[in-house]
């Protein structure tokens, strides 16, 4: 568990922490949900100053893992002996539990290869798997190896990885299977003691990178081998350098967050690992603050999730982590993300709460020439699955508007709304979470208005 670098004094303060709504400033035109303090998740409506509304979950519990699973299904994992799980999209919650005489411990991580088969991991060793969507879970059994898992992930339905440490040491623990789990075996990373692994991330299945308590280790070959990489991270002044969190662009570029005395919450690198350079931030003054998710959906945007253990903040950047600014600064501990075809963002927190936002589109100018009038294009591909371009034009310079509304009328997101100069242009819509049906979407300009209709098939 990532809470474990500064438990004492987090559990010291947890109990302090109000519930409150909350704005953003950055996102004018999109959904937004978010989780917050005392098991709420709040959603933020289509208007210039959202407002966070939020649904209860049936858990009071710290959420540890969060992921997406088919359009309208989230899994995530608390310490409380289990799971919550939504089929609506947020709009109620089941609570599974995992709770026997044998094993109560939290559960740290989860990961779905599709909607029905999903594996579950946390404290006491514990492997859990579901076949059938979640229904079901049967423990798998893992080597005689007394630890915590915190993470795990699979490739496909064979093979996968599971992360954490060992009891005895802390010594990092590091799990392999090539048959669903069906058989897990131990595979030696390092050697040294206090080293527990919290992250993972993999380009593919080959690449990938695991993070820790002074270790940062890359493999090239699907986790059969590793190779140390932590010292070429700057060293901090007293030797102890928590690495909670990695997430990799491309193959030259990644981020690292995490917690040290030195304050050097976030890396970046540019050559596969090779050099890290700390990149400051609006979070990284405070004291035990720690990075504990990061996340990027290109190479310019990204966002990290930040606790302390008396408030929380969600960081966001438009430029690869040169500046990062507050999306949200609230006393809530956010723990991790979780990104959807670049359309939703999820973000998992303190008290059981989830939140997911809208991630606004990106306008293209795709042509100079100047128009000889005002005019909104038919959609391409329509009908669509999940994604489809909207093209306009523009007669002159004017703020433009491109709303969506669903076949009753009712306003389902906000595309555009800016000051474009005079040309063509273009704009990627992902329907996210949207249902199947009939959508309309309106160009306004000024006195100019032009609707048309577009269709969407899953």
């Amino acid at each position: 568990m990532k809470h474990s670098f500064f438990l004492i004094v987090f559990l010291f303060c947890v109990n302090a922490v109000n519930s409150q709504n909350i704005y953003w400033d950055f996102y004018h035109d999109c959904n937004l949900f978010v989780i917050k303090e005392k098991n709420d998740v709040l959603k933020k409506n289509n208007n210039p100053l959202p407002l966070w509304n939020f649904i209860q979950t049936t858990t009071t519990s710290q959420i540890t893992d969060i992921q997406y699973s088919g359009f309208f299904n989230c899994w995530a994992t608390h310490n409380s002996t289990g799971l919550v799980f939504t089929t609506n999209s947020g709009t109620s919650w089941i609570s599974i539990s995992f709770y026997d005489s044998t094993f109560t411990t939290s559960y740290n991580g989860v990961y779905f290869i599709n909607s029905q088969t999903g594996w579950a991991v946390g404290g006491a060793m514990q492997i859990r798997k579901t076949t059938n969507g979640g229904f079901n879970w049967v423990r798998q059994i893992p080597p005689p190896i007394a630890g915590v898992l915190n993470s795990v992930y699979f490739f496909d339905q064979n093979t996968g990885i599971a992360i954490g440490r060992k009891t005895a040491s802390f010594n990092s623990c590091v799990l392999r299977t090539t048959n669903g789990g069906n058989y897990w075996y131990e595979i030696i990373a390092t050697t040294s003691n206090e080293n527990e692994l919290f992250a993972q991330f993999w380009s593919n299945s080959s690449t990938g990178w695991i993070c820790g308590r002074n270790t940062l280790l890359k493999s090239t070959n699907g986790g059969i081998n590793f190779t140390n990489y932590y010292s070429n991270i700057p060293p901090v002044s007293n030797g102890q350098n928590a690495l909670l969190s990695i997430h990799f662009e491309n193959p030259s570029t990644g981020w690292l967050g995490g917690s040290n005395v030195d304050h050097k919450n976030i890396y970046k690198t540019t050559n596969e690992g090779l050099n890290w350079v700390f990149q400051d931030n609006p979070v990284a003054q405070y004291t035990y603050s720690q990075i504990n998710d990061i996340w990027f959906i290109n190479i310019n945007w990204g966002w990290a999730a930040h606790g302390t253990p008396f408030s929380g903040t969600i960081l966001f950047t438009t430029n690869s982590g040169v500046n990062w600014v507050i999306d949200d600064n609230t006393n809530t501990w956010f723990d991790c993300l979780w990104v959807v075809n670049d359309a939703n963002i999820y973000c998992g927190a303190s008290g059981g709460k989830i939140f997911y936002t809208g991630i606004p589109a990106s306008v293209k100018k795709i042509n100079e020439n100047l128009p000889q009038k005002f005019s909104l294009l038919q959609n391409y591909p329509n009908p669509f699955n999940s994604v489809t371009n909207i093209k306009w034009q523009m007669l002159n310079a004017d703020n433009a508007k491109i709303t969506l509304y669903d076949l009753t009328g009712r306003e389902t997101a906000v595309l555009v709304n800016e000051k474009l100069q005079a040309g063509t242009y273009e704009v990627k819509w992902n329907a996210g979470n949207l249902p199947s049906g009939v959508y309309y979407y309106k160009l306004t300009v000024g006195d100019y208005s032009e609707v048309r209709k577009m269709i969407l098939i899953r």
